[in-house]
C-alpha cells in the first residue's frame, strides 16, 4: 500500500467566486493530473470542506485508489492525498463520509484484489489513512461479489450495508448487512433476500432500537420485459428480526435508486425513480425512469410525493437522484443527482438539485452544465448543506472530447441553488435588458430587433476570466441554441442546450481580452443577446 502526497494541484476552471446575500459560491473540475478523477463524497464542518473520491492511477496496471481532498470555505484545495496500491483497488463511490466519534473521517467502499471485499477506511482532518479494513463475505468462496453500498457508525463499530451475488445458482442480488468492531474487525453478518428477485440495497439508517434498511425488489435483472421494481424498507432489531416491512404500491415502477433518509418528525424522505417500460422488440422492453422522491410518516404511510423533472420525456435508464438531506432551518428538504436530456445529435447530462417544501412542494429546481466537448456528462454524487446555508456538491464532468475525460467537480452555490447571484429573482423581477451597444448584434449587423420577452440571460461574472456562468431561462420543449460573437463580428463559440431552466459554465479562458455579445437563437436568429467583457 501506498499513500502519497500531491504538492502539485493542477485546476481546470479557475475557481469562480461571489457573494450572494452573503454566501460564497463557485464551480471546480480537477485532474490532478490522474486520467480519470471522479468526486463521490463531501462533509461540511465549520472551517473546511473534506472530500472523498475515487481516481485512475497514472502509472501501470492503472488501478482505481481513493482520493481525499480538504478545501476552504472558498473552495480551495489545501490537501490532497491519495490511497493506492498496484495489487489492489480502493473504491469509494457512494456519498457516506462520516465523522466517527474519535473525531476522525470514516467512510466505506469497496476493494478489488483476488476477490472482492468490503472497506472500512478511516482518516485524519489531514488526510492520513488511520486504517484500512477489506472484509470479504464470510461464505466465501461460496459467495465471491460484494460491493459495499453504505455504512454507518455505531458507538461500539461500524454497521455495513452489501450487496452480494446469492451462491445458490439463481444469480439473483441479496444484501448483507456486516457489522465491524471499531477497529473494523468481524463481529457479525446477516443476509437477506427472496430468490426469485434482486434485492438490491442502496442504504442503512441507524434508530436507537435497531437499523432501517432501504433497498430495491426488482426483476430487471431476471426478465427482459414485464419489470417489476418497487422500494423495499424494512426495519430490523439490533439482533437482525424483521420488525416490519415496507412495499411501494404493486402496479407502479419505483425503483433506479432507493435510498432514505430518516426525518426530523419520525418520518422518512425517500428519493428514488418512477419508472417506465418502454418497447423495444416483441420480446424485449426497457426501463426508463424520472427522478421522484416521496415522504413517509411514521405510520408507513406516504404523505407526498413529487416528480423531479423538466418537460421532457424519459429517455434514459440513467436518471437518478443520489442523495438527499434535511435541511436545518427546518424549510424542506434538498435532493441532488442527475438528468439526462437528447437529441438527435447529443446527450445531454445534467446535475440536478431541488428544494422541497416539509408538505411536499417543488419549490425550485436548478441544473448546471458545463459547456465541454460534445454532449458531456454530469454526475452529482453527494450533497451537504453548507455552513452559511447554501449547498455544496460533489460530482464528475466527463468531456466526450477533451482528455481528460473524467474530472472531480466541486459545486458550492446559494441557498437558492443559484450559481449566478440573484437567478431566484427572475420570475419576480423585470428581466435585464440588454445594453445600447449589444442592440447591433440582435440580427446580425445594421438591425435591431426588441429582445424576446419569454427567456432571460444572466451573465456572472462580467468581467469573465477562465469562465463564464450563464442562467438561462427559455420555452419548454425547444432546442436552444447560442453563440458568442467578438465586437467585430467574428463567431468563437456555438453550443445549446434542451432544458428551459438551466445554469450553463462555458470556458471562455481561450477567448483574447475584449468585448464580447452571447446571443440566444431562434431559427437561426438572435432574439436575446448579453454583453461581457473577457479579462
Amino acid at each position: 500500500m501506498r499513500i502519497i502526497r500531491l504538492f502539485f494541484v493542477y485546476l481546470l476552471v479557475v475557481h469562480l467566486v461571489h457573494l450572494s446575500i452573503g454566501q460564497s459560491t463557485f464551480s471546480y473540475r480537477f485532474n490532478f493530473g490522474f486520467p480519470a478523477t471522479v468526486l463521490t463524497n463531501v462533509v461540511a464542518a465549520d472551517s473546511a470542506y473534506y472530500i472523498l473520491g475515487v481516481m485512475a492511477d497514472s502509472v501501470p496496471p492503472y488501478k482505481k485508489g481513493n482520493l481525499f481532498l480538504k478545501a476552504s470555505l472558498e473552495g480551495e484545495v489545501q490537501i490532497v492525498k491519495t490511497l493506492k496500491d498496484t495489487a489492489k483497488t480502493y473504491e469509494t463511490w457512494f456519498g457516506n463520509l462520516a465523522f466517527n466519534t474519535k473525531g476522525q473521517l470514516a467512510a466505506s467502499g469497496y476493494s478489488f484484489d483476488s476477490t472482492s471485499k468490503s472497506l472500512l477506511l478511516l482518516f485524519n482532518t489531514e488526510g492520513d489513512t488511520i486504517l484500512t479494513a477489506g472484509n470479504p463475505h464470510p461464505a466465501y468462496p461460496e459467495v465471491k461479489g460484494v460491493l459495499n453500498h453504505d455504512f454507518k457508525i455505531l458507538n461500539d463499530g461500524y454497521i455495513l450495508i452489501n450487496e452480494i451475488n446469492n451462491p445458490d445458482g439463481t444469480g439473483d442480488i441479496d444484501i448483507e448487512l456486516l457489522k465491524l468492531d471499531t477497529a473494523g474487525r468481524f463481529v457479525w453478518s446477516q443476509t437477506f433476500g427472496i430468490t426469485s428477485r434482486d434485492d438490491t440495497p442502496h442504504n442503512v439508517i441507524v434508530v436507537p432500537d435497531g437499523y432501517i434498511i432501504a433497498a430495491i425488489r426488482d426483476n430487471t435483472n431476471i426478465v427482459r420485459q414485464d419489470y417489476e421494481a418497487r422500494n423495499h424498507i424494512f426495519k430490523l432489531n439490533e439482533q437482525g428480526n424483521i420488525l416490519w416491512e415496507y412495499f411501494s404500491p404493486t402496479g407502479e415502477l419505483r425503483g433506479k435508486e432507493g435510498r432514505a433518509i430518516a426525518t426530523s418528525d419520525g418520518g422518512l424522505l425517500v428519493f428514488t425513480g418512477q419508472g417506465v417500460e418502454v418497447y423495444v422488440n416483441p420480446d424485449t422492453g426497457q426501463m426508463r425512469w424520472h427522478n421522484y422522491a416521496f415522504k413517509l410518516d411514521s405510520s408507513l404511510q406516504e404523505e407526498w410525493s413529487v416528480l423531479i423533472r423538466d418537460s421532457l420525456p424519459a429517455i434514459s435508464p440513467n436518471n437518478q437522484l443520489t442523495s438527499g438531506i434535511e435541511l436545518q432551518d427546518g424549510s424542506g428538504y434538498a435532493v441532488a443527482g442527475n438528468l439526462i436530456a437528447r437529441t438527435s445529435k447529443n446527450w445531454f447530462f445534467s446535475g440536478v438539485l431541488a428544494k422541497i417544501s416539509p408538505d411536499g412542494v417543488l419549490l425550485w429546481k436548478r441544473y448546471y452544465q458545463h459547456i465541454a466537448g460534445e454532449g458531456p456528462r454530469h454526475y452529482i454524487n453527494d450533497l451537504a448543506q453548507a455552513p452559511d446555508g447554501g449547498f455544496i456538491m460533489a460530482g464528475e464532468v466527463r468531456d466526450t472530447v477533451n482528455a481528460p475525460r473524467q474530472q472531480g467537480w466541486l459545486l458550492k452555490v446559494d441557498e437558492y441553488g443559484c450559481l449566478v447571484p440573484g437567478c431566484e429573482l427572475v420570475s419576480s423581477v423585470e428581466e435585464p435588458k440588454s445594453s445600447d451597444d449589444s442592440h447591433a448584434f440582435a440580427e446580425g449587423f445594421g438591425s435591431r430587433r426588441k429582445p424576446s420577452d419569454d427567456c432571460t440571460l444572466l451573465l456572472y461574472p462580467n468581467p469573465a476570466g477562465e469562465e463564464l456562468q450563464v442562467y438561462f431561462t427559455g420555452p419548454a420543449g425547444d432546442e436552444h441554441h447560442f453563440r458568442i460573437l467578438d465586437a467585430q463580428g467574428r463567431e468563437w463559440r456555438r453550443f445549446a442546450t434542451r432544458l428551459p431552466e438551466v445554469t450553463l459554465l462555458v470556458e471562455v479562458g481561450e477567448l483574447p481580452g475584449g468585448v464580447y455579445f452571447l446571443q440566444y437563437l431562434r431559427d437561426g436568429r438572435a432574439v436575446r443577446v448579453e454583453r461581457f467583457v473577457k479579462r
